[in-house]
């Protein structure tokens, strides 16, 4: 029987298969050629994956940065601009909320709490939803009572609140069923407000790619800015991409990251995958990121770089 993508509805082909994110899983990626949306076969979330990495001290590789955001935010004056400069995703999420004059904000997969903090910290009336009691409880110690561990689902089922944005920083491709889930964050919303996302961005790396994100099942999705739009138009919303041009003469990419296509942890969620020993103690010590940031702003100074994308897509739907 022909599959249909859950995005568009066109069908769906076989692109091949990938090592599932823990051993021994394996998944079938399939690919749509409309949307340019990949989707991993089986889609479907599994709670151990996740607890294996928060029972990483300090976080598993391309985790890892979380951690040190979540500290770091508490040691410097203004924890908003440190994270726009460290990471494409949150300086694209403010460029959208600045545009369309958001102050009320929701932050969805609040995670361990450091956005909705560093929002609150520039002025946003911002709290934040997890559904991880795990990460809602770190939340909630490191920075105040600002979280709750729900789902973007129940609280709009329940609460009668209101925000000028629902913000969803590397979410959706986690998501079993990312339009129903939109469909809620839409009703959360006051007149004139946005959801705002960002997601690995699949038109950077080419369509020839076979899936370099993470591995499935903590990535179940690879979007694409035409995949933006497909669910836009399935939601009766209009989309718009940031513009990183302004992000990229300053901070231009020197290198860029394509998950192996390797297991990271084993049946007992211990990890396998290895790093370059100079990496791997770097990234032990905290200074990996920080390291690659002083480079990017080094080569910001030289470079000519001019392109309005990056790895990283972010992007606002909002009602027509």
């Amino acid at each position: 029987m022909m599959q249909r993508c859950e995005i568009c509805a066109a069908a769906l082909a076989v692109a091949g298969t990938v090592p599932g994110y823990q051993a021994p899983d394996t998944y079938t990626i399939l690919r749509c050629d409309v949307c340019n949306t990949m989707v991993s076969s089986p889609k479907r979330l599994e709670t151990k994956v996740y607890e294996a990495i928060y029972a990483v001290p300090g976080g598993p590789p391309g985790y890892d940065r979380n951690f040190q955001y979540a500290k770091a935010v508490k040691r410097t004056k203004n924890p908003l601009a440190y994270l726009m400069s460290r990471q494409d995703a949150f300086w694209g999420v403010i460029q959208l909320l600045r545009t369309s004059g958001a102050k009320r904000i929701l932050e969805a997969g609040s995670g361990l709490g450091y956005f909705t903090y560093a929002l609150r910290r520039a002025g946003y009336d911002a709290v934040g939803i997890d559904v991880s009691a795990e990460a809602v409880t770190r939340a909630r110690r490191e920075f105040g009572d600002l979280f709750r561990a729900e789902s973007i689902e129940s609280y709009a089922a329940s609460s009668s609140e209101k925000f000028d944005a629902v913000v969803m920083v590397e979410v959706i491709e986690h998501l079993e069923e990312p339009i129903r889930v939109l469909e809620s964050a839409l009703r959360l919303l006051a007149p004139g407000g946005s959801i705002i996302v960002s997601t690995p961005n699949r038109s950077f790396f080419g369509y020839e790619a076979k899936w370099t994100t993470d591995l499935p099942p903590v990535h179940l999705w690879w979007f694409s800015e035409d995949s933006i739009t497909a669910m836009a138009r399935r939601l009766r919303c209009i989309s718009f991409a940031a513009d990183f041009t302004a992000y990229n003469r300053k901070y231009p990419i020197l290198h860029t990251y394509e998950s192996p296509l390797a297991p990271m942890f084993d049946s007992d969620g211990s990890i396998i995958r290895r790093e370059n020993g100079l990496i791997s103690l770097a990234r032990r010590f905290g200074v990996l990121h920080e390291a690659y940031w002083l480079a990017s702003c080094a080569a910001g100074k030289l470079s000519r770089y001019r392109s309005a994308r990056r790895p990283t897509l972010v992007a606002a739907i909002k009602a027509e």
